[in-house]
């Protein structure tokens, strides 16, 4: 998608985007966790890397969702030994066939997702920074704030899908 501006892709395009820089985002977050020495910078890094694999949770079930295509993936289930096969290695053992996938869970609470002691409130989620309320919006900030993705003037350097 290199050369398409923002309003030039799709929906599912930017999706994608978003997804690509969480999970790049979370393998830094992981790397500077176990460089650090520190166990208290350590515990924050992983805290970060936890809040980006619910990015990477959400983006997934939005493109789901707005892709049937890439949907139907998720839903196949996979033998043991699938990946050999596709090398042309195949298991000495015969793969035993998979179960077919559980079905989803039920409704969660609302509570689900957060850390258990945030507070709960009743701001919407986009007005709040680790269960404190946000500050309100500059005048120039646009709701789209992710990383390098940032609308606008932003400098929109970084590494990626912080809040």
């Amino acid at each position: 998608m290199a050369g398409k501006s923002d309003t030039e892709r799709s929906d599912v395009a930017r999706i994608r985007a978003v997804l690509a820089r969480e999970l790049e985002t979370i393998n830094e977050y992981e790397a500077f966790a176990e460089d650090s020495s520190n166990p208290e910078v350590k515990a924050f890094f992983l805290h970060l890397a936890a809040e980006e694999k619910e990015h990477v949770s959400e983006a997934t079930h939005m493109l789901r969702m707005l892709d049937k295509g890439q949907d139907a993936h998720f839903a196949k289930p996979f033998v043991p030994g699938h990946f050999q096969a596709a090398v042309g290695h195949v298991p000495s053992e015969p793969a035993l066939p998979v179960a077919p996938p559980a079905p989803p869970p039920p409704a969660a609470p609302p509570a689900v997702g957060r850390l258990t002691a945030e507070p709960l409130t009743n701001l919407p989620p986009q007005r709040l920074i680790y269960g404190v309320p946000a500050p309100p919006p500059s005048a120039n900030s646009h709701p789209l704030t992710i990383g390098s993705l940032r609308r606008g003037g932003g400098s929109g350097g970084g590494s990626g899908g912080g809040r």
